[in-house]
């Protein structure tokens, strides 16, 4: 199990690794992964941790066993006028994959979107080739909206992305979704 909170400016150093990770960087990214110095992470972080009309939520997800810091939720492009936005969910430490958590994570964060910032419509993106987040999207009952052809260059090649939301109404109709997390 996970739990998902407020960035702790004590895990500052943990954030600006993962940060520069090119792996989990050649995943989220549209551009190609440039190191950036720790004194710009810090200070593009407290800009969005201060900002008072911030669009920008970062939260941290937690193994509930053992406590440690393993991901970060991150919510983007939030829109309080139409009442969307935009959601990624990274478990950045590679010995916590491929257990679920990052689901589950993920799930806590559509909570968060929908019932505490009252989103009418949570979106997710995914590179053409990340079959595997497609798959967890899918099956969480996101939806595919489009596809920017040929969006970045990955590897020398150009690779689609993919969007996909989901609307509160279908949030709230899907059982597995709401009681897991209430």
């Amino acid at each position: 199990m996970v739990e998902i909170r407020p960035v702790d400016w004590a895990n500052i150093e943990t954030h600006y690794q993962w940060n520069n990770d090119p792996e989990l960087h050649y995943f989220d990214s549209d551009y190609p992964h440039s190191k950036e110095s720790f004194q710009a992470f810090t200070q593009r972080l407290k800009e969005i941790d201060e900002g008072e009309f911030s669009t920008v939520s970062i939260m941290e997800i937690y193994h509930s066993e053992d406590k440690k810091l393993i991901g970060i939720v991150d919510i983007h492009g939030i829109d309080f006028i139409n009442n969307r936005c935009f959601l990624e969910c990274t478990i950045a430490d590679k010995s916590y994959r491929d257990q679920g958590l990052g689901t589950q994570a993920f799930k806590l964060a559509m909570e968060y979107c929908f019932n505490t910032l009252n989103m009418n419509k949570v979106m997710s993106s995914a590179f053409d080739f990340n079959e595997k987040w497609i798959r967890i999207l899918s099956n969480l009952g996101f939806k595919e909206e489009g596809r920017l052809r040929e969006h970045a260059l990955k590897n020398g090649s150009y690779s689609d992305k993919l969007m996909f939301g989901m609307l509160k109404a279908e949030y709230k109709s899907n059982k597995e979704l709401v009681l897991e997390t209430n």
